[in-house]
């Protein structure tokens, strides 16, 4: 195997093995060949304009024998974004491998190689080549709704957030994920880094003018902040889509309802500025009936591995 040129951030193309090539390509174009060649919509946003707002930059163009056969985001250790573009003339395995040498090389003694939104094809030749699962994810959409009688019990008190809420928010957070899933799999978070994650999305969609499709639920009781639903828009897609960022229920209380009329509330306030709203869940997450149940629709299975 010839040894492939060494990585530097601003090179516009590398000389692979066998025929292949590398080419930086614009990243607007590339989100647009990505959207249409790769037959999927991981992030369900019926655009490319979210394609091409991430903050990844280094898009390159796949040629192999002069042809472009495809594209990839590519960089020492991480690659995701792969697709091929028709008409394909050539087996995606072997592309892959090749993309995968050049991981290998790039990334010498440090071989913790991340690769993201694996689609479900191609995750049996991630795994010829040694790559395990690390978690598998899926977008759902619905449109939202006006539900015009939300029974919330007279034990309940109802409030939109504020910033001014973080704090709570950020601790209801570090509560209620605690030995969940996203936990086991993205490692458990400190309260100081929940709180941060909350001020976070409250601000996003506060800068937005749209925080009201969020909720707050209380114990009238204790005053204890027992579930939270952090819903709006984030601005990073076409549509005027809206999503839930957060919902979360504090242990004890979940089995109640609770988390079903957070989601309605929510579709009824978003349902003023937004025609559809979704949401990001991982696999294996019993939430994921639930949202099944309240209509949301289930996007393809996008999986992220890593090579140790």
């Amino acid at each position: 195997m010839k040894k492939i040129e060494q990585w530097q951030e601003d090179k516009e193309e590398y000389i692979l093995n066998d025929g292949f090539m590398l080419k930086r390509a614009d990243k607007l174009e590339f989100g647009i060949h990505e959207t249409i060649y790769s037959n999927v919509d991981l992030e369900l946003s019926f655009s490319w304009k979210k394609q091409t707002e991430i903050d990844y930059v280094n898009h390159f163009w796949i040629f192999k024998d002069d042809k472009r056969v495809g594209g990839v985001h590519i960089s020492p250790n991480l690659m995701g974004a792969f697709f091929m573009e028709a008409p394909y003339a050539i087996d995606r395995f072997i592309v892959i491998s090749e993309l995968n040498n050049a991981l290998l090389q790039w990334a010498g003694d440090d071989k913790n190689i991340r690769v993201y939104g694996v689609i479900p094809r191609d995750i049996e030749y991630y795994q010829k080549l040694g790559y395990r699962i690390r978690c598998e994810r899926r977008v759902m959409i619905r449109p939202t709704e006006t539900f015009g009688n939300i029974d919330w019990s007279d034990n309940f008190i109802i409030k939109i957030p504020t910033i001014a809420d973080v704090p709570e928010i950020g601790r209801l957070f570090f509560e209620s994920y605690s030995g969940g899933i996203d936990y086991e799999v993205f490692g458990k978070r400190s309260l100081e880094e929940a709180t941060t994650d909350a001020e976070r999305i409250l601000n996003i969609y506060k800068s937005n003018n749209i925080i009201d499709g969020s909720t707050l639920v209380y114990d009238k009781n204790t005053k204890e902040l027992i579930g939270a639903c952090i819903a709006g828009i984030s601005g990073y897609c076409d549509n005027d889509f809206s999503e839930i960022g957060d919902i979360v229920v504090k242990p004890a209380y979940r089995k109640s309802g609770i988390a079903s009329k957070m989601i309605k509330q929510a579709l009824t306030n978003l349902n003023k500025i937004s025609p559809a709203t979704i949401l990001c869940v991982t696999i294996g997450n019993p939430s994921e009936g639930l949202y099944h149940k309240m209509g949301f629709f289930s996007g393809v299975k996008f999986t992220n591995m890593y090579l140790k």
